[in-house]
């Protein structure tokens, strides 16, 4: 997810790829092209960022690759919106979305005033308030849908969702996992899907352009570190949920989350390093059956109890290195 050079991909591709500085049309095209028709398919759809990824990282440039993707995409939703009722209706606030969404990853992927960490928190803050915002407004129906979609999928307003995980209740109904989706939402969730949307069609626009010029363009998650500030800022998240919780104040209580969950991210980062640097010493027959156990775990009810274990893991670093030798900050 983050690196430890501060200038990014494009800095990496600089040294070692020597690309031009210049966006090559055709390039450009093609990739906007896919990404469009990535969005538009229901299979693609969540990784309609990959191929902006990789012209980016190849070019050197971002801002040309935000401007044609963004323009690209508002007029083919101009001509979808007036095809529909309903459709004008949403059109302003989803552009937006959509138009922060390509700007922020572009960023991330390109930028190079900042630190990569830093990149991803900003631009994922952004758009998680964009989304949020979006998803509320009464155009865009959200939450209608997934309330009809739960009770398609579990039955009618009474019937029962079992969940297998012992960090949450045993049984849901639909309206109940719909109230449920907005409190998730507003205190994490939707800052979690935009890391989760940056960081996976980031990691495959790497791995696609690491393929294709046979080289390695950077160490990934095995040479982060998090920010030192970092932990006071979980601190002081902790402290203010809990003060909130007493007092009942439900906005900084929201804002609280927020931070907490930019602080846990960072540092479950940091244990998956961790975790990545020890698979690094081991054989490739151990680091199989440890890929396996990891996927096993994963889709079990201990899920949960692993992601803790990594964040928990990735706090400890700082005071008891596990990692022979520190990048710099």
């Amino acid at each position: 997810m983050f690196q430890e050079e501060e200038n990014g991909p494009s800095t990496a591709m600089e040294k070692n790829l020597n690309v031009q500085k210049y966006t090559p049309h055709i390039t450009l095209f093609v990739c906007t092209t896919i990404s469009l028709l990535f969005m538009k398919t229901g299979l693609f759809s969540l990784f309609y960022l990959v191929p902006l990824g990789y012209v980016i990282i190849v070019t050197g440039a971002y801002m040309p690759v935000f401007i044609t993707a963004a323009a690209a995409n508002i007029v083919i939703m101009i001509f979808q919106a007036l095809t529909k009722i309903d459709g004008v209706k949403s059109l302003p606030i989803e552009a937006l979305y959509l138009t922060t969404v390509f700007l922020g990853f572009a960023w991330i992927m390109g930028g190079k005033s900042m630190r990569t960490a830093y990149r991803f928190v900003i631009a994922s803050s952004v758009c998680a308030v964009i989304f949020l915002i979006y998803i509320n407004s009464p155009a865009s129906k959200f939450f209608e849908l997934f309330s009809k979609t739960a009770e398609e999928l579990f039955g009618g307003g009474n019937s029962e969702i079992r969940i297998k995980n012992p960090l949450i209740p045993q049984t849901f109904t639909p309206q109940v996992l719909t109230e449920f989706a907005k409190v998730f939402l507003l205190r994490g969730g939707a800052l979690i899907s935009m890391f989760f949307l940056f960081f996976v069609n980031r990691q495959i626009a790497v791995s696609v352009v690491s393929m294709i010029k046979r080289q390695r363009i950077n160490h990934g998650l095995t040479a982060f570190y998090a920010p030192s500030s970092a932990i006071w800022a979980l601190s002081g998240a902790l402290a203010v949920i809990v003060l909130t919780g007493i007092l009942k104040i439900e906005i900084l209580g929201i804002l609280a989350w927020n931070v907490f969950v930019v602080c846990a991210i960072i540092y479950l980062a940091q244990g998956v390093g961790i975790l990545t640097y020890w698979m690094s010493l081991r054989s490739n027959g151990f680091r199989l059956i440890i890929n396996v156990l990891i996927l096993v775990i994963l889709f079990s009810p201990l899920n949960s109890f692993a992601v803790a274990a990594l964040v928990l893991l990735g706090i400890i670093d700082n005071w008891r290195p596990f990692r022979m030798a520190k990048s710099v900050r």
